[in-house]
């Protein structure tokens, strides 16, 4: 692999002149000067889902140029070396085979000559696979009961992060595909007021609890495993095997987690290789499976699966993540937009945006390359957030038109609708397509509203110079299948992004200090009448002023509560 600086290269550099060429220049003119941009600056996506990035400042020249700067750094090469299953997390020595998850029918292990760490991999793959599917077609149909023989109909996900975020989102999405005997619920935060808040609304007869921990360690998941497990326990006279019947473990670390459970059936176990944000094909997407039932799951996987062979055997000026990569990094690192929203127009779709923060954030926001320099020429991850559709049009929506910061945006809608009552549905979709419009094209869409005879005084106020780049995603319908190739797009839209800013993209060692130096701070913040002094040097860690008195209010108001 080449692991250099992209700054460095002969083609950034061109594409350094090419933008002081093109950075003036307004996305109305790119329209003016040719009736066609819509036709060469589409793509219909298995005819599903219509991804529009017209509306953007570029040109064919920009394409090209990044492409080049995709061979000069040698982008092919990333993708065998992922194909063939070598070591890309460098910084954790792991794999990335994500592809692996959802090659549910061997299209990527056909091969002949393929190593046979490969084939390893995908028999725990197809073994968790049969696991989830044999899993959920027992709790559908009543066959795994409560330790009071009564049916399972309350589920309840704990984990954190990737293990939370991607099936939260998911189901919400598919809401519509749900099993009507079927609850779910999730818990994620510390504050104990989450768990109670679920724990108040379910009965222990009738629920199951799957606990997603690939360590078996996060200790927002742990502590919430033991105050559901207390609450299970309580319920059944403490009789420890009730927890064979209300728990489901999903890890990498089985030694530590057959601790915690009698039968060590109920652990699925997954490769550690397997990232949090990248493992709702995995196990840990068993809640997805049993809400939406195992064909739809199927279904999912197979979606991002078609996004897979897009990705890794489509030419790189017709590749879809590569295309929305190099508009990203085009804003980020030559126009310096540092922004990236996120709009989705369907409540279903309301935890995308959330979802999206973490998969691009988690995993491009480094500061340091591949090589372990510190990166200081260039930008990283841009930050990313977003909201839902035209509620947001009634919060932030005047900074995106009228602001001193530009942000680029992509919109997301679905086109079938269930409901049309009052053409409700038709307004929303008006609204998405209007405000992709006039960020795009300003006040210049308006006939006559810059006329000279236009005597309104308040017209200077009510400006709008548009230039504002953005991406239409159209979906035909949102269902399994169409979610699973959405999620792929995004996440191989990250990778390209990682190779190009040569950083690991599979890491995410910025979160382990506040964890750490958390673990040191607890038992200040736990004992009474502390020598601060002595628990400083005993603890190896320095308290700032701001730090330890925090400390003392925190406590001052507590003993007082």
């Amino acid at each position: 692999m080449l692991n250099i600086n992209p700054t460095k290269t002969n083609s950034w550099k061109k594409l350094l002149n090419h933008f002081n060429n093109i950075k003036n220049k307004n996305i109305i003119d790119f329209f003016k000067e040719d009736i066609n941009r819509f036709n060469k600056f589409s793509f219909l996506l298995n005819k599903n889902i219509l991804i529009d990035f017209s509306k953007n400042i570029l040109n064919n020249k920009t394409i090209n140029l990044f492409i080049e700067l995709l061979n000069e750094i040698n982008f092919n090469n990333y993708l065998s070396l992922m194909l063939n299953g070598e070591i890309l997390n460098i910084t954790e020595n792991k794999f990335v085979l994500n592809f692996l998850l959802r090659d549910i029918n061997n299209y990527f292990i056909k091969n002949k000559n393929i190593k046979s760490h490969l084939l390893k991999e995908k028999k725990i793959i197809d073994n968790n696979l049969n696991k989830v599917e044999l899993f959920t077609n027992n709790i559908l149909k009543g066959k795994w009961l409560g330790f009071n023989k009564k049916k399972i109909i309350n589920i309840v996900n704990i984990g954190i992060g990737g293990s939370d975020l991607g099936p939260r989102m998911i189901i919400k999405a598919l809401n519509l595909y749900k099993n009507s005997n079927i609850n779910m619920f999730f818990v994620s935060n510390i504050d104990i007021d989450d768990i109670y808040n679920v724990l108040i609304n379910i009965s222990p007869e009738n629920t199951i609890f799957i606990v997603c921990s690939k360590s078996f360690s996060t200790q927002e998941t742990i502590l919430n495993f033991n105050i559901a497990k207390k609450w299970v326990l309580d319920y059944f006279d403490n009789n420890i095997f009730a927890l064979n019947n209300h728990f489901i473990i999903i890890t990498s670390n089985y030694i530590k987690a057959k601790e915690f459970i009698l039968n060590h059936n109920n652990i699925f176990v997954v490769s550690d290789w397997v990232g949090g944000r990248f493992s709702f094909c995995s196990a840990f997407g068993l809640s997805i499976s049993l809400y939406i039932g195992f064909k739809n799951f199927k279904k999912l996987l197979l979606g991002a699966h078609f996004i897979d062979k897009h990705f890794f055997f489509s030419k790189l000026n017709m590749n879809i993540p590569i295309l929305l990569a190099i508009i990203n990094i085009w804003y980020n690192n030559f126009f310096q937009f540092k922004n990236e929203l996120v709009l989705v127009y369907n409540e279903k779709l309301s935890f995308l945006p959330l979802y999206l923060q973490q998969l691009f954030m988690e995993s491009n926001g480094k500061n340091i390359d591949r090589n372990g320099n510190i990166i200081k020429d260039y930008n990283t991850s841009s930050i990313i957030w977003g909201g839902l559709g035209t509620c947001c049009q009634h919060s932030f929506f005047q900074l995106l038109h009228q602001g001193t910061n530009i942000i680029p945006c992509d919109f997301i809608i679905e086109c079938c609708f269930k409901n049309n009552i009052y053409n409700s549905y038709y307004k929303l979709v008006s609204n998405l397509i209007s405000q992709s419009q006039c960020l795009a094209f300003g006040d210049n869409i308006l006939l006559n509203v810059n006329s000279s005879k236009d005597k309104n005084l308040n017209y200077k106020f009510n400006k709008f110079f548009g230039n504002r780049p953005n991406n239409v995603f159209l979906i035909k319908k949102i269902n399994p299948y169409n979610l699973g190739t959405l999620i792929a797009l995004y996440e191989y839209k990250m990778f390209v992004q990682g190779i190009i800013w040569n950083i690991c993209s599979f890491d995410q060692l910025g979160v382990e200090l506040g964890k750490r130096v958390s673990n040191l701070i607890y038992p200040l913040i736990k004992k009474n009448n502390l020598n601060f002094n002595k628990e400083i040097k005993k603890n190896k860690i320095f308290l700032d002023s701001s730090t330890l008195n925090l400390i003392k209010v925190f406590k001052k108001f507590n003993d007082k509560r």
